[in-house]
């Protein structure tokens, strides 16, 4: 059986989702900023200085293996000493520079956790509180995965770019504008030729990833069919050994896996094969900066300590490029997370409870619906002209085919809809009039998918009201016989 491949390739190489409108979303989530907005700049700041300190310890540690350098020159020519207290002074000079940046990089990683924590916190609590004021209709036409996915996947793609990516992208940039310019402060020929490699790398990676796009696309539908056959075939299980099923549920998962196997292996390949080639590419241009750094040496126009300083510097430029490039992607995908969670912070809620809602005084129960009409969908209706009272202590039981609308029925005395037209009275009083929680206070409802929260039967029983005693708990599992449980 063939079985996918793995590796960080694919969460590196594959498409990149974009948002629908990016400058109006990253508008929004740079206002959903605003309180810490003062920190972020502070986490800023550090970031930047960490970044400059560390960026000149690579010249001053050349410094040092210049003055050993010809320290050892002068031993061996018999005019001088290895100045050991100068390299000391020296070495001095780069640990208290390193020391410094990661001071300043600790106290900057520290703050940016805590914004990205409250951020992620505070939108989770906007999401969860949306829910409840959402209308059910939003959720007929919206799967219930989907909102998951906003609650959970978007708003950690949003705290991991906070958390990680946003200051990366400021130390990327002062890393790559510092380290050019330390670069070329040491020799602008050893620049240019370490430039040269750039445009190869650029082209490299253009060709790998393009080649392999394709497949990744290709990967992330074939995993979507091996994951929705395997969900659906555990859901169905007992329909599946009803019918025998079995083989032929096993035939189509081969199918789905081969087909998965085959690409997955391939956009694996592609995309493994890209650090070799970048390291054979850096290495050329590593050949060529120590070939026209020796020259230089030679002709005594830079020290050799400068060239260890510029292969120190040659070996980091690189990365920020890439963490650059990178990070435009990341930027990509956090926003099309995000304008999801305010796309859906921005729905339009159920309607408001009134401002002076009806309380009864004391319950009856007579119930009437007054030529109600009720449709799920514009053009669809489900409920037309019903009209009924049902007095107090009576018993009355709605029967009909599948669809009829007999649960709808309930679902608009309780008001998680409202009706289209006509209206339900409860001991007189329109339902629309009363506040939603005190509404459904006056029914008990028995629903017809058994839900069973994490927690014991008791709590479970308790749910819909918390003040009962325990005494009324077992009276109401006795009642439901279910008091074995």
């Amino acid at each position: 059986m063939g079985r996918p491949g793995g590796g960080p390739g694919h969460m590196m190489m594959g498409p990149v989702e974009k948002p629908r409108d990016f400058a109006g979303t990253l508008r929004k989530l740079v206002a959903y900023l605003g309180p810490h907005r003062l920190t972020i700049l502070l986490v800023f700041l550090l970031a930047a200085g960490s970044t400059v300190f560390s960026i000149f310890g690579p010249k001053i540690l050349g410094n040092a293996t210049t003055k050993l350098f010809e320290g050892l020159i002068a031993r061996l020519t018999g005019t001088g000493e290895i100045d050991f207290a100068g390299i000391g002074r020296i070495l001095l000079t780069v640990l208290g520079l390193y020391g410094l940046s990661t001071a300043l990089s600790y106290a900057q990683g520290w703050l940016m956790t805590n914004v990205a924590v409250r951020v992620t916190y505070q939108m989770r609590r906007d999401v969860m509180e949306k829910i409840h004021r959402m209308p059910f209709r939003y959720f007929d036409g919206v799967q219930h995965g989907e909102v998951l996915s906003r609650l959970t996947n978007d708003v950690d793609t949003v705290n991991q770019t906070l958390n990680q990516s946003l200051t990366q992208m400021v130390t990327s940039v002062v890393t790559v504008t510092g380290m050019l310019a330390m670069m070329f402060s040491i020799s602008w020929q050893m620049t240019l030729v370490a430039l040269l490699v750039l445009p190869l790398s650029s082209g490299l990676v253009t060709f790998i990833i393009r080649n392999s796009q394709r497949f990744f696309a290709r990967q992330q539908a074939d995993l979507g069919k091996v994951n929705g056959h395997v969900e659906e075939t555990f859901g169905a299980h007992i329909v599946v050994k009803a019918f025998n099923g079995e083989e032929k549920s096993l035939r189509r998962f081969d199918e789905y896996n081969e087909s998965l196997y085959n690409v997955a292996w391939k956009a694996q390949f592609i995309s493994g094969i890209l650090m070799p080639m970048m390291r054979f590419v850096s290495n050329l241009g590593y050949v060529g900066v120590v070939i026209t750094g020796g020259y230089l040496a030679v002709r005594g126009r830079i020290a050799v300590g400068d060239i260890q300083a510029f292969t120190q510097y040659i070996r980091g430029f690189t990365e920020p490029i890439t963490q650059l490039a990178n990070i435009s992607n990341i930027l990509q995908q956090t926003v099309a997370a995000a304008e999801r969670v305010f796309e859906f912070l921005e729905a339009e809620e159920e309607s408001p409870d009134p401002e002076q809602p009806v309380r009864l005084e004391e319950v009856r129960g007579e119930v009437e619906f007054q030529n109600v009409h009720f449709r799920y969908v514009p053009d669809t209706p489900v409920i037309r002209g019903f009209s009924a009272r049902i007095q107090p202590g009576q018993k009355v039981a709605i029967v009909g085919p599948t669809g009829a609308g007999k649960t709808t029925l309930v679902k608009l005395l309780m008001r998680f809809y409202d009706v289209d037209e006509g209206a339900i009275l409860v001991d007189g009083t329109d339902v629309r009039r009363f506040a939603r929680s005190d509404l459904r206070r006056l029914f008990g409802m028995v629903l017809q998918d058994t839900w069973l929260f994490n927690g014991t039967i008791l709590e479970n029983i308790r749910y819909g009201r918390e003040d009962a005693t325990d005494g009324e708990v077992v009276a109401a599992a006795c009642a439901a016989r279910i008091d074995q449980y």
